[in-house]
């Protein structure tokens, strides 16, 4: 025992030794160069390298010699901290965090290289392992992103910005936003007719007895109001452009919105104009502003929800005693977020489960307003509930196929019955037929459901709602049997959510320039066999044919850096990155704003494909998360630095 006891003091000794420091170093380096020569290995075979063979070349010592450098720069940076603790939590975060990243990037290429994962445990552990190597290699870039949360603790509090300087900055860049918009929208004049348009137009000119509830009722009746205005002003293109105009008012208004948010979070002006010319310049927001789909709306009252959440919070924070017109106030707070998350829900069927999980975290979390912030959330989802029963109630509308919740399970069944059809035994099979036919196997597609869901929901879905338990009881069995189709199947068709170098949401139906395809969709779906369409005529064609290279053409993947604000990947990181940065900072309560996009998320992991429309609404809320990690908070009682009282 002395012996040991001896033998691992020395061990110690030797590892706090400048000889154990560069020895630890040199190992680290090894295995993060490797890691990373490993990740550009496989960037190479996937065609994003130009086949540099990083393993056969002298360009490996580079790698290694880069990874070295950063390392030890990152490691002095660590070890100046000077809190033990802090700086061991710190190392923990970004370690996980950059792991996590890199495994990402691992699957990705293996599902673009050879169209799955390593299969077994043996490769999982391998791919395990290789991610560790390149979340190392990866520390002096998330390293640097901790240690900088750590200098917000002790950074010198601001002023806040004048009422009157918040009212000129939301003005500016609502005018800025919209304005940078109009020769956008005069391109696509009178707006763009694509996605589920041609169904929803069909619906909304027929009336309501052929309105379903598979798209938003609200959205449908909304076509039809301004289809019908079109017709009585004597051309539809008209009514569409009045349409298309609105949305682009209200989408352009909540922006501006988010943009003073993010501002008075700062206490500076600076971001509120870098937003708003993002907001204005970045082809994805003014070619969604004029989509005449329901996520754009959604969006707007999702991330309004989110701001007034804030709002409300910020209110009360700086409220201690709530009363006369105060306490008006903060009511005023809670109708609006009643309001706006009964036309969230109305707008999105997703909406109501996020909604419903954060409102349980939000009361919890309340400690002094738990009864009120319990009322408000119930009476958000019976709200949303109660109108959405009684619009489809009313309009006597059918109710639409629910097995677009079922398109990650269509999607595993199909793909052990075509990867390893070969091997299935007869029960197996017959299962995986009862539930997807064998004929549909080979239409399988690995980003996209719809191939398979159309025949399934129209002649099976019996097979799948007459006894859930038993499915799911099926669908494990075979889970247990094929894991690695199975995890693969999902992340096939969830990649554009995670992997950051993905192509497949861009592509997945086409991409061109002459396809209106690609990123967005810009085609025109309004003909149909009840409706003789409403016609596209562009008055900035040189605008439009830029655009359409843009977004259709996809020309965007040879822009380095600024490709990722293309990717629908990049925002879902950064949402991940804010929730775990205020993990970091110990701020639950701040954290709790991240959770409602989150929680919408990961409901969108269950859809069938991935969409830039749909992580729209995660895309604008996140600046907002973002700016509120480095927000100063005034103590109770002050709201600004002279403690005046709102009017």
């Amino acid at each position: 025992m002395f012996v040991w006891k001896n033998v691992k003091n020395e061990i110690k000794t030797f590892w706090s030794s400048r000889a154990g420091h560069y020895l630890l170093w040199g190992m680290a380096t090894l295995y993060a160069g490797g890691g990373v020569c490993y990740l550009l290995n496989m960037a190479d075979f996937a065609g994003q390298v130009d086949r540099l063979g990083f393993t056969q070349s002298a360009l490996a010592l580079l790698c290694f010699v880069i990874v070295g450098y950063f390392l030890k720069k990152v490691y002095h940076q660590w070890k100046a901290m000077e809190d033990v603790k802090e700086r061991k939590r710190c190392f923990r975060f970004a370690f996980v965090f950059g792991s996590l990243l890199a495994l990402s990037f691992i699957w990705g290429y293996e599902l673009r290289i050879v169209g799955n994962t390593l299969p077994g445990y043996k490769n999982k552990v391998f791919e395990l392992l290789m991610a560790v190597g390149c979340g190392l290699a990866l520390l002096p870039l998330t390293c640097k992103w901790f240690l900088l949360l750590t200098r917000v603790k002790r950074c010198k509090k601001r002023d806040e910005l004048s009422r009157k300087t918040k009212r000129k900055l939301f003005w500016f860049s609502w005018l800025a936003v919209f304005l940078c918009w109009i020769p956008v929208f005069l391109a696509y004049y009178p707006a763009i007719m694509s996605y589920d348009f041609h169904r929803q137009s069909q619906e909304a000119l027929l009336g309501y007895i052929w309105f379903n509830d598979h798209h938003p009722l609200v959205h449908t009746f909304l076509i039809r109001v301004f289809l019908l205005l079109g017709q009585w002003l004597g051309s539809v293109e008209a009514g569409m452009a009045i349409f298309s105009l609105l949305q682009m008012l209200i989408l352009s208004a909540v922006l501006a919105y988010s943009c003073n948010v993010a501002g008075r979070m700062l206490r500076r002006v600076w971001p509120v104009a870098v937003l708003a010319v993002v907001y204005g310049v970045l082809p994805i927001h003014p070619v969604l502003a004029m989509s005449m789909t329901k996520d754009i709306l959604f969006s707007a009252f999702f991330l309004l929800l989110v701001l007034l959440i804030w709002e409300r919070k910020h209110f009360v924070d700086q409220w201690e005693n709530v009363r006369g017109r105060k306490r008006l106030k903060r009511l005023g707070f809670g109708m609006a977020i009643l309001l706006t998350g009964i036309l969230a829900i109305l707008l999105r069927n997703n909406a109501v489960y996020a909604f419903a999980i954060f409102a349980v975290f939000y009361v919890l979390y309340s400690s002094k307003e738990r009864l009120r912030i319990a009322i408000l959330c119930v009476a958000v989802i019976a709200g949303g509930l109660c109108c959405k029963t009684a619009i489809r109630e009313a309009m006597d509308a059918g109710t639409g196929n629910k097995m677009e919740m079922f398109s990650v399970f269509m999607q595993q069944f199909a793909r052990v019955g075509q990867k390893q059809s070969d091997i299935l035994t007869q029960e197996e099979r017959l299962t995986i037929d009862y539930y997807v036919p064998e004929y549909l196997w080979e239409s399988y597609n690995p980003p996209l459901s719809d191939t398979i869901k159309g025949d399934i929901s129209a002649y099976y879905s019996d097979n799948w709602l007459d006894d859930l338990p038993e499915m799911f009881s099926e669908w494990a069995k075979i889970g247990l049997r094929y894991p690695n189709e199975y995890i693969d199947a999902f992340l096939a068709l969830t990649s554009g959510f995670w992997f950051l170098d993905d192509v497949s949401h861009a592509e997945v139906l086409g991409y061109g320039a002459d396809t209106n395809l690609g990123l967005l969709y810009t085609f025109n779906a309004s003909v149909s066999n009840v409706f003789e369409g409403v016609e596209s005529r562009s008055y900035f064609p040189a605008l439009l044919s830029a655009y359409q290279k843009i977004v259709n053409g996809n020309s965007y993947y040879g822009w380095p850096v600024l490709s990722l604000l293309f990717k629908p990947a990049f925002y879902c990181w950064l949402l991940v990155l804010a929730f775990v940065s205020y993990w970091y900072l110990k701020k639950p309560k701040k954290q709790l704003l991240t959770l409602f996009p989150l929680l919408y998320l990961l409901t969108m992991l269950l859809g069938p494909v991935v969409n830039m429309r749909y992580v729209y609404p995660v895309t604008i809320v996140v600046p907002v998360l973002l700016a509120y990690i480095f927000c100063q908070e005034d103590k109770k009682g002050e709201l600004d630095v002279k403690a005046k009282e709102p009017s």
